[in-house]
């Protein structure tokens, strides 16, 4: 097939830059994703409700390299990241 088409230029496709990663066929991910699912109907799928369980399937992704290690920061995680630290370093007294 000829490279254009009456003189246009070429289409080149390239991937996204985020977003883009390898399904899960192995189900390695499996569990986290079905909390995390099963939060979102329990809640009406407001995502707000369900970002711990949306951080550990991410965590699982990244461990698993079903997609690039990313800072948490640049995935809208920060605030969570900061809360679980502060948490661990000050337990609340029971």
């Amino acid at each position: 097939m000829a490279q254009s088409l009456y003189g246009s230029k070429v289409f080149k496709p390239k991937p996204p830059d985020k977003g883009s990663f390898p399904l899960d066929h192995e189900g390695e991910c499996k569990q986290p994703m079905e909390v995390y699912m099963k939060c979102l109907y329990d809640h009406k799928y407001n995502n707000t409700e369900c970002r711990l369980e949306a951080k550990d399937y991410l965590d699982c992704r990244m461990q698993k390299e079903l997609m690039a290690k990313a800072d948490w920061s640049k995935l809208g995680y920060k605030d969570l990241d900061e809360r679980r630290t502060s948490e661990k370093e000050h337990p609340k007294p029971s």
